[in-house]
């Protein structure tokens, strides 16, 4: 049962941190009801009237005085609420709260503001899915909404490049996401999607998108993305995307819950060029000083059996722990079809682990945007 629990700890792990063959998934969820529509005039990026000229740092939701739920497991660093007038922001965000979370080695705080009530204190431990406070329409607002913005590593508000675009991070249910990168495009570049890809309900209004992210300073592009554009909400379904009068055209294909690169090939044609690998499990399994032969290294094989489109491709193997620290890199290099073999030793004296300790291993075979995984027991 333990190394049960140990499995379900690691796949959740793998699933937030580790990249996939074509698509991404997504990180958070939503922190509003599916019945909720994005709104549209106030995406991330979008051009916003100050008397600074910036640009709108986060997403904004039409939930009128209703329930917003917290989008990842974290706790409460600030309720401005529940800290009196001095938290306040009558010109910003009114009421609001800031959460603090994790994502793959990263802190992410969240912010969550013009509420009307807040749920949660300062300190609080927070749960995805469970309520926090209820949407309103206090500070610098025109209307109840919800304004939710992600900040990556430092929550000071003229920080550079920390904002995330939240519709890259979670969806409504059933839906997907696309983002890419429009080449030299100057903030406001019109990106055109065909056909409509919104869900109707709840949307009502949908036209095209903007590129961001160059002259806010604030404005972040992910870390893996690296996208100057984004559709979030997006149904299932194969789309064509332009810009710059037909300069930038790409066609991809989307389903639910993927968040996919436009820039990249589209789904059917990467079914037709995948690259197949097979990563065995390792031998002897247990091994370690433990086990009869005593032996504190293990072999693993693994098979590179196509190429893609004729390259060479990037291989890595990666040890893990159970909570998804790197313990050992193995190979890092390009490779051609064939088969290759590695030795892994744990002991003390060894050039790729410091004497690791008894328990569940987990080893990453990653070629290009594909990946398979194993796990290993180390028995001392």
């Amino acid at each position: 049962m333990r190394y049960l629990l140990v499995e379900l700890l690691f796949i959740t792990i793998l699933f937030l941190t580790f990249t996939s063959t074509h698509s991404q998934t997504f990180r958070f969820e939503r922190p509003v009801p599916d019945t909720i529509q994005t709104h549209g005039n106030y995406l991330y990026g979008e051009p916003w009237f100050w008397a600074s000229g910036g640009a709108h740092r986060g997403l904004d939701m039409w939930i009128t005085y209703d329930t917003v739920y917290s989008a990842a497991d974290g706790y409460v660093e600030f309720a401005a609420f529940a800290s009196g007038e001095d938290g306040y922001e009558p010109n910003g965000f009114g009421n609001y709260l800031r959460t603090r979370s994790a994502w793959n080695s990263k802190t992410i705080y969240i912010y969550y503001a013009h509420l009307s009530e807040i749920l949660v204190n300062t300190g609080d431990s927070i749960f995805t899915g469970k309520p926090i406070a209820i949407s309103g329409n206090t500070g610098n607002s025109s209307g109840p909404h919800l304004h939710f913005e992600i900040r990556e590593n430092n929550p000071y508000y003229l920080a550079e490049k920390t904002r995330r675009n939240p519709e890259l991070w979670f969806s409504m249910s059933g839906t997907g996401a696309i983002y890419g990168r429009v080449p030299d495009a100057e903030d406001n570049t019109r990106v055109d999607i065909s056909p409509d890809p919104k869900p109707r309900p709840p949307y009502t209004t949908f036209s095209y998108g903007l590129t961001y992210g160059f002259f806010d300073n604030t404005i972040g592009s992910d870390d893996i993305y690296n996208e100057n554009y984004a559709f979030g909400d997006v149904k299932p379904g194969t789309y064509t995307i332009t810009a710059l009068d037909g300069e930038y055209r790409r066609t991809v294909t989307v389903l639910a819950g993927e968040v996919i690169n436009a820039d990249e090939t589209t789904y059917i044609y990467e079914r037709e060029n995948i690259l197949s690998l097979t990563l065995e499990q390792n031998y002897p399994n247990p091994f370690g000083e433990a086990i009869p032969s005593g032996n504190p290294s293990t072999i693993i094989k693994y098979q590179i059996l196509k190429e893609v489109r004729g390259e060479r491709v990037e291989v890595r193997l990666v040890v893990y722990d159970v909570l998804g620290r790197k313990v050992a890199l193995l190979v890092n290099k390009e490779q051609s079809a064939g088969s290759y073999e590695v030795q892994f030793d744990a002991s003390a004296n060894s050039a790729t682990a410091s004497g690791l300790s008894s328990g569940i291993y987990y080893y990453q075979l990653t070629a290009n945007y594909y990946s398979q995984v194993r796990k290993m027991i180390l028995l001392r």
